[in-house]
């Protein structure tokens, strides 16, 4: 006699042991912990999401860090949990804090070894903490490499063990951890430069997101002295969403990070919202000259500059 699907379903769910879901379970849902920057968004499909692993890489000095720690202050302002396990011993309460985050509810750990690192996040992930930021995988070392001479350089050493120690991790996502990994970018040696990530393959293949942060031009004041640049995030593998393979270009200000304000002045350009005409700016019939004078329009009147981000998002 031949059972229907239904009927099959439901031998499968109360028959047997099996670890199998209807495909409209609600574990496999996940929520997103948004950058609050309508580019970034819009690329992300909404942020950054929970029990998935996110990967962001690029050369030296581009705000990789900067981005990562974005991440956490929203996910504390909506009163979620946050982790830093800092591989690279460059953990700064003095800079997190003006970043915005909130340095006394953030736990952080310099672990000794790349195992001690990998085991810290799993035990965090099985606790459900809502973000927890690995800066970085270049400084995961293993204990076989740590305890021998500094000569010792076997072959693809740093390549296999996070090949080996990704896998026993990340099952623990199901508890609803939003895993960021940060990773630097190495030029191979050949007559074509490739940039590689350290670790090897098998952190694109277990990544959910890949990011790609590189600097694309330079801010600079009235003075012509560089202030800032333009941070180019690339889309560059999704399993979740978002705009795959598109861009979106930030504003970042060494001495403030990503410029809000002019974040959504770009966006309201784009949407026709705020109109330019040379270095004429026109905001519902009000009239500035200049880029500064246009965000000071808006610095000066928090109405104006809500009504912007309400037309935005």
């Amino acid at each position: 006699m031949k059972h229907s699907a239904e009927e099959v379903i439901q031998d499968l769910l109360k028959g047997t042991k099996l670890n199998i879901h209807r495909g409209s379970d609600d574990s496999f849902l996940y929520s997103r912990i948004p950058f609050g920057i309508p580019a970034l968004d819009a690329l992300t499909g909404g942020g950054i999401p929970k029990k998935r692993m996110t990967i962001l890489y690029g050369p030296t000095n581009v705000g990789k860090s900067y981005l990562a720690s974005q991440i956490v202050v929203n996910a504390q302002k909506e009163g979620g949990t946050a982790a830093w396990i800092d591989t690279e011993l460059s953990w700064d309460s003095a800079w997190m804090a003006k970043c915005g985050v909130d340095v006394d509810n953030i736990v952080v750990s310099q672990p000794v070894n790349g195992e001690e690192a990998m085991n810290i996040i799993r035990e965090l992930m099985q606790i459900g903490i809502d973000v927890i930021v690995l800066d970085s995988i270049a400084g995961l070392v293993p204990t076989a490499v740590l305890d021998e001479e500094f000569s010792y350089n076997p072959m693809a050493w740093q390549a296999r063990f996070v090949n080996s120690a990704l896998p026993k991790i990340l099952g623990n996502l199901k508890s609803g951890s939003a895993f960021v990994a940060i990773n630097q970018v190495r030029s191979s040696i050949g007559p074509v430069a490739l940039d590689n990530m350290p670790g090897g393959l098998a952190q694109s293949f277990f990544a959910h997101f890949l990011l790609q942060v590189r600097r694309k031009g330079w801010i600079e004041d009235k003075d012509k002295t560089k202030v800032g640049f333009d941070m180019e995030i690339r889309l560059r593998k999704s399993k979740v969403g978002g705009e795959n393979w598109a861009s979106a270009m930030i504003p970042f200000r060494v001495d403030g990070g990503i410029d809000i304000v002019e974040s959504f002045i770009r966006e309201g350009l784009e949407r026709k919202l705020i109109t330019q005409s040379g270095p004429w700016y026109t905001y519902e019939g009000e009239k500035v000259m200049g880029l500064n004078g246009i965000k000071n329009l808006f610095v000066d009147n928090p109405e104006k500059f809500k009504a912007l981000k309400k037309g935005i998002v």
